[in-house]
């Protein structure tokens, strides 16, 4: 039975659509892309933003330019992905989308997202998006060819989404709340990259970037690690603490919901094989994050 691409559109029938749907869905990395639109928004209402069509342009501007940063990544990564038994399944490697394709969907992307955001009063979440672009395609991407150490400054790309629905809300850039939401997401992206990393170990060592793990032997980096969970469980804490979050019912769910998670990190890290722990708080870390956008959002729902 032939794979449906998009460069032989003949071949898809109704029962074939969903493998493209699937090849899509890992070019855009829907669900990594969803949680930065996630972000946005949560920037956006963190800021004062009201329910409106702008609401819709932050959210979808900021998942359009994801999507974008994704396709035009494993653009310039194919090689590398070819070699990693993580990435071999992206459409790329597996011959399901050629790199034209892959290249104008980026483009398409890319443009899409700045054409949202442009429509937002003022041009800072225009140009903040577009330094999220360029930081993660142009700095981030060719830097972890060099450094085992990319993931740090890479992590920028993770504060910048929600300063893009902050500003779009009317929020000045440098505030203490601005940049108390922004750093939290900064320093969350760094368990989160380290701790997958930790996972697919062996597929560090087939791409051929330069290796973490000689720089930093496994069980020390996960002991540095666990210094970056304690300053993410921190920064959670700040937002009940200086009242960010005004539903009591959301602040008793959120710190309810942050213990457990760090709980469960911390309580299975010498009780079960490495590889299962770096899994689970890989997964944890990311419900973490999840369950303050929510709550974040939500409370703007009962103001």
């Amino acid at each position: 039975m032939p794979i449906p691409t998009l460069n032989n559109p003949t071949v898809l029938t109704p029962g074939l659509i969903l493998p493209l749907v699937q090849s899509l869905r890992r070019l855009f990395r829907a669900e990594l892309s969803a949680m930065v639109a996630l972000s946005a928004l949560a920037g956006y209402l963190f800021a004062g933003g009201q329910w409106q069509v702008h609401t819709f342009y932050v959210t979808a501007g900021a998942g359009f330019l994801a999507a974008g940063c994704s396709a035009l990544n494993q653009w310039q990564e194919q090689d590398l992905d070819q070699r990693m038994e993580r990435t071999k399944m992206r459409p790329l490697p597996a011959g399901k989308l050629s790199p034209t394709m892959v290249l104008f969907l980026a483009s398409l992307c890319i443009s899409v997202g700045s054409l949202l955001l442009s429509a937002l009063p003022g041009s800072q979440s225009l140009l903040i998006g577009l330094l999220a672009v360029i930081w993660y395609n142009a700095i981030y991407t060719p830097l972890k060819r060099r450094t085992p150490f990319a993931a740090i400054p890479g992590a920028i790309c993770g504060a910048l989404p929600p300063l893009i629905g902050w500003t779009a809300a009317g929020g000045i850039l440098l505030t203490q709340k601005s940049l108390i939401l922004a750093g939290t997401l900064f320093i969350w992206q760094i368990p989160h990259t380290w701790l997958l990393l930790c996972r697919y170990r062996e597929d560090l060592l087939r791409s051929g970037l330069p290796n973490l793990f000689e720089a930093i032997p496994t069980s020390r980096l996960l002991r540095i690690n666990n210094c970056w969970l304690l300053s993410l469980f921190l920064c959670y804490l700040l937002f009940p603490l200086f009242g960010y979050i005004q539903s009591p019912a959301l602040v008793f769910i959120f710190l309810a919901g942050v213990f457990i998670v760090f709980y469960g990190i911390f309580k299975v890290q010498y009780s079960i094989s490495e590889t299962h722990f770096t899994l689970r708080s890989f997964h944890l870390v990311n419900i973490s994050m999840a369950l303050l956008l929510t709550v974040l959002i939500l409370d703007r729902l009962f103001i």
